[in-house]
């Protein structure tokens, strides 16, 4: 290689061509790990200004000669700017869709690993000079009375909180780590699975279903309908797929499969399919299983589909634009159709595609007394799969042999993004990696995280809480995390960010009952006092009276009539306060259980947005008499008591994005507990899995819970309900249409609350830095810099 071949940056030589498939191989023998990382860095920094700056084609700013290539929509991942991990010679792939099955798999057994991609010597630290690794905190270790289950419902008996957990509770922690170093015990042979057969049968065992194409049914992927969406998986489970070779259980499980010869070919005959749907099965246990011996380490994650518009809708889109009409005129037509603006013009390529995947003949199906539980929110929808038993403890049905769905999330890409787009926005270097139906492809800086198992991260990543909690993830997944700065050419980097990730704060959990024998209510009241005063004037011919969400009207009309408190809530009787009487509704006396006098009637007042004619109405009612139900005695309690002696908790954990993986979640147990939990655990918790999954019923309150919560946190934060919108809805059903459709149109019904950061692939704000008086992209700048060139040349007044 040439001197002039490279643009010298401090200690940093950087090619001056853009890194693409060819030139990341053709380089790599001459450039460290950090300079490989930059310059693939700074070419997607290139690539994703351009792609926000036209929404099809991009063309460098460095030569005519690397624009990149149109979309052709059944490749919608077809880029030199990624690398194909099992390419062809001749790189024209083109699956065969009218052969059988066998050919189908023969033709993927074709396909070879990339002869290139090999692993780096991670016992060399030099491969990481120059970067930044970032620390983790580790949890403090405390003694434990017994090992509990990260959900496991927690009793305590009394009002205070009862223990702190970390959201990552790890119930075999010891063991996540065991898991994560046999990538060093392993006889590495194979960086990623040996072939895209043993890389697709892989992922259909991490996953659970099979979307690509079928003998009765097209690929969802990239279906020959040009009204339904492209898709792709993206993220972990193709991580999971690609280093599954790093597992001794699956190269063990492979070995012993028996769809191969001895001459490496794949065995004739019905056997075939017979034997490979058994290494599925087997599989498939391995991934899902917190199996104490051969504990996958992706037995906690889950799958991401990503959902390019349709090339139909995309068609339209260029129609739209090639006549001038603008985003707002577009917004205007998207919002006769739904809630969701322009990307309103797409929503019938979601529910088309939902049909496809999820509908009464859908690829992925819930096994015999199973039901799936939906959540949708702006721009994505989720499931999870639950049992359809009427009680846990009476549910006699084995479910150790079915295939169990992986809980899986379906993002809708804005209407002007693409896949492309949406696979450079993936923070984590490791995450990169996508699945298209036809091909793996994965970013440069993906291919070095295969290669040296390690995970880079810009210092714009660890801005965002979660994507903390993501490099905590991936680290325990046995990727060492690095930081570094793209622009910083000195010999030791000097990233202007804190490296170190502190341990998740403490997480509350405990129980609404009062401890029995106490003496003192919260506001230093005597309990027999209340109690005493409360009788004697129920003796007197006064009523205890329900003031919370639903409010008794006229005493002498109690038993035939109730006043509506705001027109969201459902209307039913107090019923009777005696336990044994059937349908009895359990009323809680206000004194006893607020923190001051008055306090729960301001949080109800601001919770249900009463009027001052309701505020006349409940002043009229014996502070002693008044009373709540069991429900919004419990929410009182989580807002006004847990969440006000941990402010942190809603700082560190917002609610303002509509990716409903890794949100707070809020569940109510037992009518009488709170379980409070937050990445990877609550409603969509992936290790709920077979006999240890939850009912279906059960899944449903607790996104009802959390829909609660989520308003009453509202109602902390801004002092009322006023302008609060909703961040997701939710079904849970029997199929009639598929209830995945049924969520989409209520979610397209539904004002829902907006994201808080603009779309995936359209966010600049995520990989460069902003002059804050012209608004111009600093390309270049060192992440923290807000020198701006052409503000600095201005002439100053």
């Amino acid at each position: 290689m040439n001197a002039d071949e490279y643009e010298v940056d401090g200690s940093l030589r950087i090619p001056r061509v853009l890194c693409d498939e060819n030139a990341f191989f053709r380089y790599r023998p001459h450039l460290s790990t950090r300079e490989q990382l930059c310059w693939a860095l700074r070419t997607e920094t290139i690539l994703r200004l351009a792609k926000i700056k036209g929404r099809l084609g991009v063309l460098s700013e460095k030569s005519s000669e690397d624009e990149e290539e149109d979309y052709i929509y059944s490749r919608v991942l077809k880029s030199k700017y990624l690398i194909d991990l099992y390419p062809e010679e001749n790189n024209e792939k083109q699956p065969k869709i009218d052969t059988s099955a066998r050919g189908h798999d023969e033709y993927d057994f074709s396909c070879k690993a990339h002869s290139q991609l090999s692993f780096v010597d991670v016992g060399i630290d030099d491969n990481f000079d120059g970067l930044t690794r970032i620390q983790i905190e580790k949890k403090k270790k405390t003694k434990k009375a017994g090992k509990k289950r990260p959900y496991y419902s927690y009793n305590s008996g009394e009002e205070e909180l009862a223990c702190g957990s970390d959201s990552d509770d790890d119930e075999c922690n010891e063991n996540d780590k065991k898991a994560a170093n046999k990538k060093n015990e392993t006889d590495m042979k194979h960086i990623i699975p040996p072939t895209l057969l043993h890389f697709r049968i892989v992922l259909e065992a991490y996953t659970g279903y099979n979307l690509g194409a079928s003998s009765t049914s097209a690929s969802s992927y990239n279906s020959p309908d040009t009204s339904i969406p492209r898709s792709a998986i993206m993220g972990g489970a193709v991580v999971a797929a690609l280093t599954s070779f790093q597992d001794e259980v699956v190269v063990q499980a492979f070995a012993s499969c028996g769809i191969f010869t001895e001459r490496g070919e794949l065995i004739d005959g019905d056997i075939y399919s017979e034997k490979k749907q058994a290494l599925i099965k087997k599989l498939h246990t391995h991934f899902l299983y917190l199996s104490q011996q051969h504990r996958s380490v992706y037995s906690k994650g889950d799958t991401d589909i990503f959902l390019q518009a349709s090339p139909l809708t995309q068609a339209l889109m260029n129609i739209f634009e090639g006549h001038g009409i603008s985003d707002d005129q577009i917004n205007l037509i998207g919002s006769y159709i739904g809630n969701s603006g322009r990307n309103s013009i797409c929503a019938g390529d979601f529910e088309r595609y939902a049909e496809i995947v999820m509908g009464k003949n859908g690829k992925i199906k819930a096994p015999d007394e199973t039901l799936f539980a939906f959540a949708a929110s702006k721009h994505a929808a989720s499931f999870i799969l639950g049992t359809d038993g009427e009680d846990d403890a009476w549910n006699q049905t084995n479910f150790d042999e079915v295939t169990w769905p992986r809980t899986s999330q379906f993002i809708q890409l804005d209407i002007r993004a693409d896949l492309l787009g949406g696979l450079f926005d993936f923070d984590q270097s490791i995450a990169a990696c996508a699945f298209d139906g036809v091909s793996v492809r994965v970013a440069p800086r993906a291919a070095l995280s295969l290669m040296t198992n390690a995970n880079f991260v810009t210092p714009f990543c660890l801005e965002e809480h979660r994507n903390k909690q993501r490099v905590v993830k991936y680290s325990q997944r046995g990727f060492k995390p690095f930081l570094v700065d793209p622009y910083d050419g000195r010999q030791t980097q000097n990233v202007a960010c804190d490296a170190v990730i502190a341990r998740k704060p403490f997480l509350p959990r405990g129980n609404c009952r009062y401890q029995s024998g106490r003496q003192q209510t919260w506001s230093g009241e005597d309990w027999d006092e209340v109690l005493g005063t409360q009788e004697r004037n129920m003796n007197e011919g006064e009523e205890r009276m329900l003031c919370c969400h639903r409010l008794s009207g006229d005493r002498d009309l109690r038993g035939r009539r109730t006043k509506y408190l705001g027109d969201t809530r459902s209307l039913y009787e107090p019923g009777d306060l005696d336990q044994d009487a059937g349908g009895a509704t359990y009323m809680h006396t206000m004194k006893l259980f607020e923190r001051s006098p008055g306090d729960a009637i301001d949080f109800f007042s601001r919770r249900f947005r009463w009027s001052a004619e309701d505020m006349i109405l409940v002043k009229e009612v014996d502070p002693y008499l008044r009373m709540a139900c069991q429900k919004c005695k419990q929410d009182y309690n989580l807002i006004r008591v847990v969440m006000a002696k941990y402010p942190d908790l809603l700082k560190e954990y917002d609610l303002n994005d509509d990716i409903l993986h890794g949100q707070f979640a809020y569940s109510s147990s037992n009518c009488s507990s709170f379980e409070p939990s937050f990445y990877s655990g609550g409603v969509f918790n992936s290790t709920r899995v077979r006999n240890e999954a939850r009912r279906a019923l059960k899944i449903y309150a607790m996104l009802q819970s959390q829909s609660v919560f989520e308003l009453s946190a509202y109602v902390m934060k801004h002092g009322s309900a006023e302008g609060y919108k909703k961040r997701f809805v939710f079904h849970c059903g029997y199929y009639a249409e598929s209830d995945l459709i049924s969520t989409l149109r209520k979610a397209q019904r539904t004002v829902l609350q907006e994201p808080a950061r603009p779309p995936i692939g359209l966010n600049p704000e995520r990989f460069v830095e902003t002059c804050g008086q012209c608004q111009s992209w600093l390309v270049g700048n060192i992440y923290g810099s807000k020198d701006c060139k052409s503000c600095n040349d201005l002439p100053k007044s």
